[in-house]
């Protein structure tokens, strides 16, 4: 591992964005998943706003990505390559593979977006209608999320991959810290709708943060792993600048902070809108300055 290799000079407004928004959605999606397959009628509050939010979340990441390539009219390279004039997919790529899953997951986060409307009354028909009777959302909202949390932890591959001392060091537990941080914004996303819609009952604000702690402490235990086994190449993130971010900003601010605030609301029960929607809106904040600190931190 070279010291002096080119650093790939990612923009985090677009890459770092994209990482974070592509992650949130895929986590909202699989913790509606979870609610569909687990909990039927009770939680259907859950997966209908976890459905509702991925697909609005979805179609920002392609405007972050295209606009990151520098020439837009080449997006299509994402998806293909060309040998002798002849376009084939590249599966070698894991930047043209996170691009295939990305479509397919996108796929399906329409289907349960249709589908919510069709249920909710809002649409009296939609496209692949028919579809809903026969397959049961349960399937594809199980097909949706395997391709959603591969998008989210590709990203932390991808940088993984990317020959850059930090990032190469912290091998293979980026993907893993990622996916962990998707989990955890998802389930951030969701309360911050139903809290502010005033969606669900002090039961339902319960289960989804009694996941989100499991996963937090996941995070927490994967940051940790992910500094030590880096060595001397965490060395950004434990001087200057950046490891104040990542330290105060992502560690203490978006994971301590909300873990003790999370802990006190199921302890003393107290399920108020106000504390829920800070809870979330600080655990938002920290799943995206991770990914902006651990971008910017891997190209010094």
């Amino acid at each position: 591992m070279s010291p002096e290799t080119q650093a790939p000079e990612w923009a985090w407004y677009y890459v770092a964005m994209y990482f974070f928004i592509g992650g949130t959605a895929a986590g909202a999606y699989f913790t509606g998943t979870l609610a569909e397959l687990f909990g039927g009628e009770r939680l259907r509050q859950i997966s209908r706003v976890a459905f509702y939010i991925t697909l609005p979340l979805l179609m920002l990441t392609p405007i972050l990505l295209i606009a990151d390539l520098g020439r837009p009219e080449r997006f299509w390279h994402l998806f293909f390559y060309t040998k002798d004039g002849i376009p084939y997919i590249n599966m070698q790529s894991p930047l043209s593979v996170g691009s295939w899953a990305l479509l397919v997951f996108g796929v399906f986060s329409l289907l349960s977006f249709l589908d919510n409307l069709v249920a909710d009354g809002y649409l009296k028909s939609a496209p692949f209608a028919n579809l809903y009777n026969r397959i049961p959302r349960k399937l594809y909202a199980l097909t949706g999320s395997a391709a959603g949390l591969f998008v989210a932890g590709y990203t932390g591959v991808l940088l993984n991959v990317t020959a850059r001392p930090l990032w190469e060091a912290t091998d293979p537990l980026l993907g893993a810290l990622f996916v962990a941080s998707s989990g955890s914004t998802g389930v951030a996303a969701i309360l911050l709708v139903m809290a502010w819609r005033k969606l669900a009952s002090g039961e339902t604000f319960e289960q989804l943060e009694a996941f989100d702690r499991v996963v937090m402490i996941l995070e927490l235990v994967l940051i940790m792993a992910a500094v030590i086994i880096a060595g001397r190449f965490a060395a950004p993130l434990l001087s200057g600048i950046y490891a104040f971010l990542f330290w105060v900003g992502v560690v203490a601010l978006g994971i301590c902070v909300p873990f003790g605030l999370n802990w006190y609301i199921h302890r003393t029960r107290t399920a108020g809108s106000g504390l829920v929607m800070l809870t979330a809106i600080l655990v938002l904040f920290g799943g995206a300055l991770l990914r902006i600190v651990l971008i910017q931190a891997g190209q010094l």
